[in-house]
């Protein structure tokens, strides 16, 4: 960072060159700048600039002065502002004045005279009136104030009593409008001082603000990243309801179908049977069924073993598989009810074993259709062959309906 002249834009390395720019020239406001400090001398008339908009400037203010030595580093002592004030010209003297007044330097030197003022109201009202109590002229005191920077009376008297025989000591001085009184080297050091401590103090509250923004902007975003991931939340719940609304109504369907299945079921058993469907309750009525006891013990022990298998990921599913395979046995012994080796059936067969006998509850199954185990083996002894056809429709009910049944 460096340091900028606010009242002629002169761009300066630090405080010590911000000190002695102010004791030549009276400027004390300055402020902190990112422009570096350069050193190009132009080679027409040998003038530092040390910033390139001093370089343009100096380039509009004298044509043909295009060409410039770029020495940034090499003068390290500093630049001597005395030198530069001396060698300045009148018009560079008027617009550096009209700069230190806020005024348009291109204005200074279009022809226009700057207005001038008495310096009676810029001077300590208080310490006028003892100068001039003590014998001294309005003139002289205003004079000698003006000069001393009004800081005390003894000040005063010691310049008047130095400068008494200067020739214009008798005549009003004028200054511009709006100028003020020099500072003392002490003072301008204090006020340089106050500057930079106030450009300190503003760039610390900035930098507090900016960190303020920020952490409110952190904290906007946060808020912004709750929202979306509870605006998601909820999108993901109403997907999962949905999901599970349509799974319910899936599931009614199919309870649906399956109880339309069993009543086409039950009818059709009525039919086999002879029964028309406005019959039934008069048959149930007239006739106890004799196989009551023995449909329940075999349904019992199909739904023990469809439970048993109900969750199992096997395909297919052990369960039915012990279903279907119960199913052919007995449909062998309805469908040929004289052939003894269909009546039979060796425990220890390998396919047995592996489809029935060894799953739990296959063997109570088996023998809730009516074979009984004999030495190693599953026989029927007597064959009712109206049983084993209600029988037969029961397995058969067990492995259409699965989970259901």
């Amino acid at each position: 960072l460096s340091l900028r002249c606010a009242d002629c834009g002169s761009q300066l390395k630090d405080a010590n060159e911000a000190q002695a720019h102010a004791e030549l020239t009276g400027h004390t406001n300055f402020e902190e700048s990112t422009e570096p400090v350069l050193q190009l001398v132009c080679k027409a008339c040998g003038k530092p600039c040390r910033s390139d908009t001093e370089k343009t400037l100096h380039m509009q203010r004298n044509p043909g002065h295009t060409e410039f030595v770029d020495k940034t580093g090499e003068n390290q002592s500093g630049v001597s502002y005395e030198l530069e004030a001396k060698e300045a010209d009148d018009e560079e003297l008027k617009k550096a004045l009209a700069l230190s007044m806020g005024k348009n330097p291109e204005d200074a030197t279009g022809g226009e005279e700057v207005m001038m003022e008495r310096v009676t109201d810029k001077v300590n009202k208080e310490l006028l009136e003892q100068l001039v109590e003590m014998g001294f002229s309005d003139i002289r005191a205003e004079r000698a104030l003006w000069t001393t920077g009004s800081k005390s009376l003894e000040e005063a008297v010691t310049w008047l009593a130095e400068h008494s025989e200067d020739k214009e000591i008798d005549e009003p001085l004028l200054v511009p409008a709006g100028a003020k009184p020099k500072l003392s080297k002490e003072e301008q050091k204090q006020l340089l001082e106050e500057r930079l401590a106030k450009i300190r103090k503003d760039k610390e509250r900035q930098q507090k603000e900016l960190e303020k923004q920020q952490e409110m902007a952190r904290i906007a975003s946060s808020k912004e990243m709750n929202e979306a991931r509870r605006l998601q939340k909820e999108q993901e719940e109403k997907i999962a309801l949905e999901k599970a609304r349509r799974e319910k109504e899936r599931e009614a369907r199919d309870r649906a179908r399956v109880k339309a299945e069993l009543e086409k079921d039950r009818m059709e058993r009525l039919a086999a049977r002879g029964i028309r469907p406005e019959q039934k309750d008069e048959v149930v009525k007239t006739a106890a069924d004799p196989y009551k006891e023995r449909k329940l013990e075999l349904s019992t022990k199909l739904r023990d073993l469809i439970a048993t298998y109900r969750n199992d990921p096997t395909s297919p599913n052990p369960g039915t598989k012990a279903l279907e395979t119960a199913c052919k046995y007995v449909e062998n012994v309805v469908n040929n009810p004289n052939e003894d080796k269909y009546r039979s059936i060796n425990i220890e067969n390998a396919a047995f074993q592996r489809l029935v006998g060894s799953k739990e509850g296959g063997l109570s199954m088996m023998k809730a259709i009516g074979f009984e185990e004999v030495d190693g083996r599953l026989s029927l002894a007597a064959v009712d062959m109206e049983w084993l056809k209600q029988a037969l429709v029961e397995v058969q009910l067990a492995v259409k309906r699965g989970p259901f049944y």
